[in-house]
């Protein structure tokens, strides 16, 4: 019990490391999104070309194939994915864009359905309509509490840029579920999140210069190049790299059940954490919105817990039986 409970600690703070991404882009100011996105991974992949150097013999006995979808799902799961988180938390606001990117679950499991059933489709009906509700009340927020006529459309493109990430997250999830439980032979777990890195670090390091060139000149003044050259190394090895590590051992050894709502929390501390940057209150209508999607989120997972117990007993039962992984969620 005591392992269990500093297993979720650990799952917690990498959660909270990851969090910080939601607060970076409105935290950096003047510098731009792009500056951010690329110096954050150019790092990060900086500590994947680290591990893939010194793994080089594990490296070498992958097929090519493989390790170029390692760096396509790092490269669309990481650097696409936080293109739209940035752009869309300027745009918008860090706490809305935390909120839709957190019914990622959702997409997730309609996505994963049709591949491989877990649940019934009736049961997705109610937690798909909550989180389309909670949406579109996020959407129409300016509209709701009068401000429409300054800014509404930055809020609008903010939603759409935060269902891109939600949507962009959701792709990277799948395939890389899917092609790990296809592959007759594992990937090293370490090469494995060193190629995602990789994939993620290569186009960083490509625009750096382009980002650095398109950043404005007051960028560079003593103390907002402190600022950006300290939140890319927070977020690029802190957050991104330490994170990670962090969590990949945490949940080997916290329960099945438990995986989906410690990821879950990493966009309520994100959403949390925006407000102060940000130095406002959310609104009734954003209170609202999160509502239906937390409320979304949450009949989601009583839903899959259940159908994890059922499909846990039957297994127990079945002692002659091979054992069945289909439902243990991939770690990423």
């Amino acid at each position: 019990m005591g392992s269990t409970r500093k297993n979720v600690m650990a799952a917690l703070t990498a959660a909270l490391l990851w969090a910080f991404a939601f607060v970076a882009p409105a935290a950096v100011k003047p510098a731009s999104e792009l500056l951010l996105v690329t110096g954050r991974y150019s790092l990060f992949g900086l500590c994947g070309l680290y591990v893939l150097c010194r793994g080089w013999s594990r490296l070498k006995a992958m097929p090519v194939r493989r390790i170029l979808f390692g760096l396509y799902i790092g490269f669309v799961g990481y650097f696409v994915f936080y293109i739209c988180v940035s752009y869309s938390a300027t745009m918008g606001s860090g706490f809305i864009t935390a909120v839709v990117v957190g019914s990622s679950p959702i997409t997730i499991a309609v996505a994963g359905n049709f591949a491989e059933k877990r649940m019934s489709w009736r049961e997705l009906i109610a937690p798909v309509i909550l989180i389309l509700s909670g949406i579109l009340l996020l959407s129409v927020s300016d509209f709701i509490e009068g401000d429409h006529a300054d800014g509404s459309n930055d809020s609008t493109y903010g939603v759409l840029l935060a269902i891109m990430a939600m949507l962009t997250w959701s792709y990277f999830v799948v395939r890389n579920a899917q092609s790990q439980r296809t592959w007759k032979t594992k990937p090293d777990p370490t090469i494995w999140a060193a190629l995602v890195a990789m994939g993620a670090g290569g186009a960083s390091m490509v625009l750096l210069p382009f980002a650095i060139a398109s950043t404005p000149e007051e960028t560079f003044d003593p103390y907002p190049l402190f600022k950006i050259i300290a939140w890319c190394v927070f977020l690029g090895v802190i957050g991104s790299w330490w994170g990670t590590y962090i969590w990949v051992k945490a949940a080997q050894g916290i329960p099945v059940p438990l995986v989906g709502p410690l990821l879950a929390t990493e966009t309520i501390f994100g959403a949390i954490l925006s407000l102060p940057v940000e130095r406002r209150l959310p609104t009734w209508t954003e209170v609202g919105g999160a509502l239906f999607i937390l409320a979304g989120i949450t009949v989601y997972m009583i839903f899959d817990i259940r159908n994890s117990r059922l499909r846990g007993s039957r297994g127990t039962r079945d002692e002659k039986g091979s054992t069945d992984t289909s439902d243990v969620p991939a770690v990423i």
